[in-house]
């Protein structure tokens, strides 16, 4: 047994006195710990400082963006009431961020909805569906050539919550009533009662979601349908997301990607900033307008800003 521990401890030694001059000599050895990982750890640091640099000045000019956007709004949007439809994945301090400066350019604060989790899972279309078939207000219709589930719920919405672009009169406050109960008792909304009214105009807010491949990209669908119809009954729709919302399968790159769609709706892609925020507040005023455009930091955005190059 002595012989043995012996044995085994002069076994050890030599394997640690090995290991103890591999590490000694690494930076001469190629491909050792000291050789070819740390050139790496060097451009992993340099990678680092470059990435808290450019952070660092995206954060100092957002700054300055907020200090000036208040006077860049100002009075755009007088007396003009806008609802704010908010995505489960958007970014709260986006959203009231968002509705801070809806107010600084004297817009009517005509309510804050979230849409819930429910509200974007697949599962869930064809309640969807059946509550916009059961909670009309009177006069109002659903596509019957379009039965996507956000196409006919935005219909409902855009039928009960705004002053419409048709002429027709808005849905009654007993029919917005039992709209919204409908939706919140369904699990599809949240909001608090008594603060949504009839709007002019319509800002949903989602988050960054580049889309959903396993579930065919329902979510992102279904609010990009959402936004197309609420602006076939409303004077105005914006759909403002992060940068991955302006991708392809996104909810913002979903309606960028087709014709009808961004002729109709403005889209921004970059909410999570002042400057983005500032857009979509001056978007409102060019929907109400008439008019709309695609603006922020993606390749498939018109400009960067409402009358921007």
């Amino acid at each position: 047994m002595k012989t043995s521990s012996a044995v085994a401890g002069l076994g050890a030694g030599i394997a640690l006195g090995t290991l103890l001059g591999f590490f000694v000599l690494a930076s001469n050895v190629e491909g050792g710990p000291g050789g070819e990982s740390t050139q790496v750890q060097r451009s992993l640091d340099s990678e680092r400082q470059a990435k808290d640099k450019a952070e660092a000045k995206a954060a100092a000019a957002d700054a300055v963006n907020r200090s000036l956007a208040g006077p860049a709004v100002k009075d755009l949007l007088r007396d003009q009431p806008v609802l704010i439809l908010a995505t489960d994945d958007a970014d709260d301090r986006a959203v009231s961020a968002t509705r801070h400066l809806l107010d600084e350019s004297g817009a009517v604060n005509a309510g804050d909805i979230t849409l819930t989790e429910k509200f974007t899972s697949a599962d869930n279309g064809d309640e969807l569906k059946s509550i916009a078939a059961n909670s009309l207000p009177a006069g109002a219709s659903l596509s019957e050539n379009n039965l996507a589930p956000g196409t006919h719920i935005g219909e409902l919405l855009g039928s009960a919550l705004t002053t419409g672009s048709d002429g027709k009169p808005p849905a009654s406050d007993s029919e917005r009533a039992v709209v919204l109960g409908a939706l919140k008792n369904g699990g599809f909304v949240d909001y608090r009662d008594g603060t949504v009214r009839t709007a002019a105009a319509v800002v949903i807010v989602t988050g960054d979601a580049s889309g959903d491949p396993a579930h065919g990209n329902y979510g992102t669908t279904v609010v990009a349908d959402l936004a197309t119809a609420m602006d076939s009954r409303t004077r105005g729709v914006v759909l403002a997301g992060g940068l991955g919302a302006a991708e392809k399968d996104g909810a913002v790159g979903i309606v960028r990607g087709r014709r009808a769609a961004a002729d109709a709706v403005s889209t921004v892609d970059d909410i999570d900033t002042t400057a983005g925020r500032i857009t979509a507040v001056r978007a409102v005023k060019e929907q109400l307008d008439g008019h709309a455009g695609a603006y922020g930091a993606a390749a498939n955005a018109g400009s960067a800003t409402v009358g921007g190059a």
